[in-house]
């Protein structure tokens, strides 16, 4: 416990001061609650867009554009962060989110709705990893960032059993609203945290490097929109669950998601960051297929519990990885386009599973799952090639 809250007093009391007085720790449980309630619109908007009455090349359409918003907005937004500053981009994300989830719960204007949810998302994305370098040492990045994700899984625990609870009593159509006030109980955390204004990016020169970096993770966006957001549904045609039953797998997997990015820093020891990242989403390949193609729901739901772990299990590494390489002033930029060229990916897979869903009904995920599976190979046999001569890339880039 002191390895993670150096200079922590014994006491209860001693210990909430300490949490609160931590910029690093306030932003951490800002996180955890707008994670919560982010989950909660993640986990039931198919359930919600059904309920709404659209169809599932619709559902697939809606997926495409809550990402492409990130795409489009993303150089815009990593040369106007940097000027607002990381915490007022913080904040504005937080009124999209609520004035957007607001309308969407009440099925008004639902796609531009969509679109600013989407808007608050890539704002999360390009100020959230550059306050967070800012606030703590680099040699405290790997255990910070790898307890922001577990943190990040914990909330998807929580707030997918209680999705799951709350469809139960007052349908799948109204969970989204329940989304609104964990976003607002993040304000009070953001408040007082160092504003973290940074430089506009210097992306002249830049373009192919950053190209190398977001290669595998593009590869593997395609693969994961192909399949990943309709899981839920997937599994609720295949073994006929009821939404409660659904909300306690999802939150089973978020928990054990958590628990795999805890014991990252571990890994990282003995492995380095690179080895961690390509071993354990290397090992996560056998329990796709498992979750494919095995129609025993037993052992269908402990591969998706061990696959979602395993593979987002590298987020924080990757990320902590990312930053030796990178100046202050890139970072937004790039978490920004690099979440763009993943989503945009991502979206059209969603898309193309839209259609073929459509068109196949059921038995079209024996050949997304497939395609999935091929493509995470794919990229992540790329990782050592990204990262196998980036020093001296960057090092030929500065001279």
């Amino acid at each position: 416990m002191r390895g993670l809250f150096p200079g922590l007093v014994s006491s209860e009391k001693g210990f909430v001061k300490y949490i609160l007085g931590s910029p690093a720790y306030r932003f951490l449980a800002a996180s955890f609650l707008w994670s919560f309630g982010a989950n909660l619109i993640y986990f039931f908007l198919n359930f919600h867009l059904e309920g709404l009455g659209y169809g599932r090349q619709a559902i697939g359409l809606a997926q495409a554009l809550l990402l492409l918003v990130g795409v489009v907005s993303a150089l815009p937004l990593a040369y106007l962060i940097p000027r607002l500053g990381y915490r007022k981009s913080f904040l504005l994300a937080l009124a999209l989110a609520v004035g957007s989830g607001l309308l969407l719960g009440f099925g008004l204007l639902v796609f531009p709705s969509l679109a600013g949810y989407g808007l608050a998302g890539a704002l999360v994305q390009g100020a959230g990893a550059p306050l967070m370098a800012r606030l703590i040492p680099a040699e405290r990045r790997v255990s910070l960032f790898s307890l922001q994700a577990a943190l990040t899984a914990a909330s998807g625990f929580s707030s997918t059993l209680l999705a799951g609870a709350l469809s139960e009593w007052v349908g799948a159509r109204w969970v989204i609203l329940f989304a609104l006030p964990f976003f607002l109980l993040t304000l009070p955390f953001l408040v007082g945290l160092p504003e973290g204004q940074g430089t506009p990016p210097r992306l002249r020169g830049r373009f192919g490097i950053w190209l190398r970096l977001f290669l595998p993770q593009a590869v593997i966006g395609f693969g994961a929109g192909l399949v990943i957001p309709f899981l839920n549904l997937y599994l609720r045609e295949k073994f006929g669950l009821s939404y409660g039953t659904m909300g306690l797998v999802f939150a089973l997997s978020a928990l054990a998601t958590g628990v795999a990015m805890l014991l990252q820093p571990l890994l990282v020891r003995r492995l380095g960051k690179l080895g961690a990242i390509v071993f354990v989403q290397a090992l996560s390949l056998p329990f796709m297929a498992i979750l494919a193609w095995v129609p025993w729901l037993p052992l269908v739901t402990v591969a998706l519990l061990i696959r979602g772990a395993l593979m987002n299990a590298a987020g924080p590494v990757y990320a902590a990885l990312v930053m030796d390489y990178l100046e202050e002033d890139e970072r937004p930029g790039f978490f920004l386009m690099e979440s763009a060229l993943w989503s945009l990916l991502f979206a059209l897979g969603s898309a193309l599973s839209g259609v073929v869903q459509e068109a196949w009904g059921l038995g079209a995920f024996n050949y997304l799952f497939a395609l999935t599976l091929g493509l995470y190979a794919v990229g992540i046999a790329l990782w050592p090639w990204t990262f196998g001569r980036l020093r001296a890339v960057y090092r030929e880039s500065s001279s």
